[in-house]
């Protein structure tokens, strides 16, 4: 992992905010706004992408450079990744990115046929953005960066070989991760937020 830049919990929350009105094709221009408002409206609209240290943790911008440290990280535990399949039971390392999409590729998770599984909302979501991937290789950098954090104790615990908890961006390093592993595409370098908290 190579640092490129310091940053802050204020850049994050920027980036963050815009990121989020540009995907409702709302302007991400945030000019004048307070600190302040944007604050507000993270911890109003979005305030499962905030771990309560962040505010006072190290921030950086940093590169993951091998696809060897991009598939040790520790993905999302939450209903939707259950019920899909991509994490199953409590055995360890069962978050790390490397099995995550072993599991998506045993379950045909991104395979156009799977559209009604489990919902048919997210089956298209899911088949739009790797197709799009297919069509046009992303590089994971600036606004399609993703955010890492350090393990809290369960993250820690369960996944002894993860490296960091993949905070956002699941839904465009997954697939990303999957088409290099399965597909045989060129693993570019993959720009990210790291915060870690401070002792």
């Amino acid at each position: 992992m190579q640092v490129l830049r310091g940053a802050s919990f204020e850049e994050f929350v920027r980036w963050y905010v815009a990121r989020e009105r540009q995907k409702r094709r709302q302007d991400p221009n945030l000019g004048e706004r307070s600190w302040d408002s944007l604050l507000t409206e993270m911890r109003g609209a979005y305030p499962g992408k905030l771990r309560p240290w962040f505010a006072r943790g190290r921030w950086n911008v940093v590169l993951l450079d091998t696809l060897a440290e991009a598939l040790t990280l520790v993905c999302v535990d939450n209903p939707e990744a259950r019920r899909n399949g991509l994490v199953t039971g409590v055995s360890k390392d069962n978050r790390i990115a490397r099995n995550v999409i072993a599991r998506a590729r045993e379950l045909n998770y991104f395979d156009p046929g799977d559209a009604g599984r489990s919902n048919a909302i997210e089956g298209h979501y899911r088949q739009e953005r790797i197709e799009a991937y297919r069509r046009s290789w992303p590089q994971l950098r600036d606004r399609e960066r993703v955010t890492l954090c350090g393990l809290n104790e369960d993250e820690r615990s369960g996944n002894p070989r993860g490296s960091y908890y993949l905070h956002d961006g699941f839904g465009r390093l997954v697939p990303y991760l999957y088409l290099v592993v399965y597909e045989g595409r060129e693993y570019n370098p993959v720009e990210a937020f790291l915060a870690e908290e401070m002792a």
